[in-house]
């Protein structure tokens, strides 16, 4: 018998009710109420359902279904309350009122995937409808934008369900990937999600404050950056193999993501070290992030293409990979791919190599991750970033780039998918995002601000409010980490915050589009403080207002370039105004 039971009504009795059973196993029943209702014209009225689940018992259910209709406008006015609060925290006003809008919806989407299971734990999903459940890479992705709207302790309850289920599943420190609400682990874990870890609790830190976190969670990174050392890097050169974000078929060799991740894993690893004060390991740490930083601009880099390679394998898997990636782009008509493609398979015939070498097959988005975790040399990075931009339509980034052809700039319309649910020919909101994190980390915030604009087109194209997984209109509804790819680019780049709650430290970098001459973001939450920052240009000096709760932090703010290093400043109680001047051109 199952325990799997929903319980629905309304304050109307209804005159008919009728229950179906379905003949087939574990697809449940359905059922339906027939109302009647006498209403005169032009007038309303209102029938209030209420709908209970319980995966316990039926005394449960009835339970529920009593609090909810007996509570019902006490749990709606707290719903209207905690999503008031949520619309005030990290309050965003920009001269662009689509942006403005857009990042207010996000911030009430990131409500919508918080899944508590009691006999597990509260974690958020990644989207929906397909993926209700918990994943590492999503919420390594969302989190970061999650803690920059003041989720704290959202996240780290998320922390501490992918570290217990992934210690569950794996005694390695490897992080798992996929995690059904039922507990059932589908895939262990891809090669990136052990670094992207790393990063998460460091930055967790960052934002809270909080030193448990790092004291907690070091045993299972230590773990994890050795798994990656040990078991996942075969030739010892640091560079991990195994999938990354790409789920290509065949692309599990020495991926470009992999890379960027696991040598910002050991940056932050470094940092981890220091504030425990393992200094041996943090040295340690250190030494292999710098190793492994020349190595991406070295060994990764393709001077033909002017971009970092998807992968580092043999010829041997790079052949095997251009064939079948001459059928897609064949399917998909893209005769230039698919040339470029036979040129470099005759390339690689006539000049093998028995050593791995870099290959630029697919233009898979993850090429821009050096630019996102900011690996890259500024050189490489203004060469990549401009060839990336040729991967775009007027939604953003094409997950792989060789699904694009000169059309695409036109393609405003829906997303025209296949019969079978696929991702190929897809642009999604993570690669652009990606994306405008590399251009502003570069420098070009207005190149940032496109990136965004074009991901903002998808904004309630299918469902009012919320933003797809794939551009405009295709696979998931509603996709967590999309609040990454807003909050990244604006609270930590546009406006330049910078925490360090632990040392009650707030820098302020601001790097504004050209076009945003007055913007301002309200009660960011850091640690115990709350700040608000007022960003005011004008044609000969710029304005950068802070106000914090918190009397006794540091506040420093570095102006962008053009404006003398030293303000006139005044402060009045925890209000504190910079004033910069337009520097004497040389």
């Amino acid at each position: 018998n199952s325990s799997w039971f929903v319980m629905f009504g309304s304050e109307q009795p209804p005159i008919s009710k009728q229950v179906t059973e379905n003949p087939y196993k574990g697809k449940g029943a359905s059922a339906s109420l027939s109302y009647e209702l006498a209403i005169k014209p032009a007038d309303k009225k209102v029938i209030t359902f209420y709908i209970a689940g319980s995966y316990v018992g039926k005394d449960a259910l009835k339970n529920t279904f009593s609090e909810i209709r007996t509570n019902s406008y006490e749990l709606l006015a707290a719903k209207k309350n905690r999503y008031t609060a949520i619309q005030n925290t990290s309050k965003l006003t920009t001269p662009d009122s689509t942006i403005n809008e857009v990042f207010k919806w996000l911030k009430y989407n990131s409500d919508w995937f918080v899944r508590t299971v009691p006999e597990i734990g509260t974690g958020i999903a990644a989207g929906y409808p397909d993926y209700p459940w918990w994943f590492g890479c999503d919420s390594e992705y969302a989190l970061l934008g999650y803690l920059s709207i003041g989720e704290f302790e959202l996240t780290k309850k998320t922390i501490a369900l992918l570290d217990t289920i992934s210690k569950q599943t794996n005694s390695n420190g490897r992080i798992a990937h996929e995690i059904s609400t039922n507990g059932v682990v589908f895939n262990k874990g891809n090669t990136n999600e052990t670094p992207q870890f790393v990063s998460l609790i460091w930055n967790t830190y960052l934002w809270t404050g909080d030193k448990t976190l790092l004291e907690t969670y070091f045993p299972q990174i230590n773990k994890g950056l050795h798994w990656l050392l040990s078991e996942k890097d075969e030739n010892g050169n640091l560079i991990p193999e195994g999938a990354g974000m790409m789920e290509i078929h065949g692309l599990e060799s020495e991926m470009i993501d992999v890379a960027s991740y696991t040598q910002q894993a050991f940056e932050d690893a470094h940092s981890i070290a220091s504030v425990l004060q393992k200094d041996s390991l943090a040295i340690v740490y250190k030494a292999y992030a710098t190793e492994l930083k020349n190595k991406i601009n070295d060994e990764f880099w393709s001077s033909e293409f002017n971009s970092y390679a998807d992968f580092i394998g043999t010829d041997e898997e790079a052949l095997q990979l251009i064939e079948d990636a001459i059928v897609r782009a064949d399917t998909l008509q893209k005769p230039w791919a698919v040339e470029e493609l036979i040129q470099t398979k005759k390339y690689i015939t006539a000049h093998p190599s028995n050593e791995p070498r870099p290959f630029v097959l697919h233009h898979n988005w993850v090429v821009n991750t050096p630019m996102e975790t900011g690996v890259a040399d500024e050189e490489k990075a203004k060469m990549a970033l401009e060839t990336g931009r040729k991967f775009t339509n007027p939604f953003g980034v094409f997950v792989t780039g060789i699904d694009r052809d000169e059309s695409a700039e036109n393609e405003e319309g829906s997303f025209k998918g296949s019969k079978q649910f696929s991702y190929t020919g897809a642009v999604m909101t993570l690669p652009t995002g990606v994306s405008a994190i590399g251009e502003n980390n570069y420098g070009d915030p207005d190149r940032a601000l496109d990136y965004l604009k074009r991901m903002g087109k998808s904004f309630s194209f299918a469902l009012p409010g919320s933003i797809y997984e794939v551009s405009p209109d295709y696979g998931m509804f509603a996709q967590a980490w999309n609040i990454y790819s807003y909050a990244i680019p604006i609270i930590h780049q546009f406006f330049g915050l910078a925490p360090n709650a632990a040392a009650h430290e707030i820098k302020i970098y601001p790097n504004m589009p050209s076009i945003w001459k007055n913007a301002s973001l309200e009660n960011v939450k850091v640690g115990s403080n709350t700040i608000s920052i007022q960003y005011e240009e004008t044609e000969s000096e710029l304005v950068i207002t802070v106000k914090q709760t918190e009397q006794d932090w540091e506040i420093l703010v570095v102006p962008p370039n053009g404006y003398t290093t030293t303000p006139t400043m005044e402060r009045k109680g925890n209000t504190q105004m910079y004033t910069f001047s337009l520097a004497d051109k040389p």
